[in-house]
């Protein structure tokens, strides 16, 4: 888990406590910037002391929940923060990436720089994604929308969404997501009836099997993204699950966009599924 001391951030560790399992284990990882703080201040002195601070603060709050933390100070350029941040993840053999997002105004420079680019695609592990917001609950999962397409290995975001709603009275809504399929020679063709039921019955099959309960709707085609965020604003969903990033059939090309949107289009964690091997 990645902290900067920002609300995100604290929103980002009741997240986790209410996701980690008893006998998980947090690394919480803090990146200074040393391009803004050698201006002013010794590395040595003040900005090691501050830098102690925010993360026991942090250690010490998952510790509070339950949960088995430890600390990792790392000192990065503006350009290779999450590059910092994922050198950790792979060190520690994270099974979860989790970071704060304030929305548009903290992801528009990160995209600029290519940050979350590479939080999203160089790791192969999921990538829970939080944002602070009033009414927005944090700190427990009950209601998981989970975001399904055609042409998706469904195995990935059912395990991340199952384990999700884990806890007793969870439940997952289905998300199918009918889209126009563009076929090699330019002509689109749209799912059939047939098609849609068969993903989606495969998908709440899984996760009956994993001990979850499940829902399904289909969604009115439109901009996928919004769409989603739409229904789980509506739902009431505490997260919303989507298929990884770096998939190439056209299920992870149509929810690697979603993935990217989402972060604009809800003030809801987003969670993006495992990496598929190529």
């Amino acid at each position: 888990m990645a902290t900067d001391g920002s609300e995100q951030a604290q929103a980002a560790v009741d997240a986790t406590i209410a996701i980690a399992t008893p006998s998980a284990t947090v690394k919480v990882v803090h990146v200074w910037n040393l391009e803004i703080h050698h201006r002013h201040v010794r590395w040595d002195t003040d900005v090691r002391s501050e830098a102690e601070h925010l993360i026991d603060a942090t250690v010490d709050r998952l510790l509070a929940g339950g949960i088995i933390a430890e600390r990792e100070i790392c000192r990065s350029d503006s350009s290779h923060v999450a590059a910092a941040i994922v050198v950790s993840a792979k060190k520690f053999g994270a099974d979860l990436l989790v970071v704060g997002s304030r929305g548009l105004s903290d992801w528009q420079p990160m995209v600029e720089h290519g940050v979350s680019h590479q939080l999203l695609c160089a790791i192969d592990c999921p990538v829970l994604i939080v944002r602070a917001h009033p009414g927005v609950a944090t700190a427990k999962a009950r209601r998981v929308v989970l975001a399904i397409a055609a042409g998706n290995d469904l195995a990935p975001g059912v395990r991340a969404a199952g384990a999700a709603a884990a806890a007793p009275g969870s439940v997952v809504m289905v998300v199918h997501m009918a889209q126009a399929l563009l076929g090699a020679q330019g002509f689109a063709c749209v799912e059939s009836d047939d098609e849609v039921r068969a993903t989606m019955a495969e998908a709440i099959s899984l996760l009956d099997e994993a001990g979850v309960d499940a829902q399904g709707m289909v969604a009115r085609v439109g901009p996928a993204a919004r769409v989603v965020a739409e229904i789980a604003a509506s739902w009431s969903a505490d997260l919303i699950v989507t298929g990884s990033s770096r998939m190439r059939d056209f299920g992870g090309i149509l929810l690697g966009s979603v993935s990217d949107d989402l972060l604009w289009a809800t003030d809801r964690p987003a969670l993006i599924a495992q990496r598929i091997a190529a």
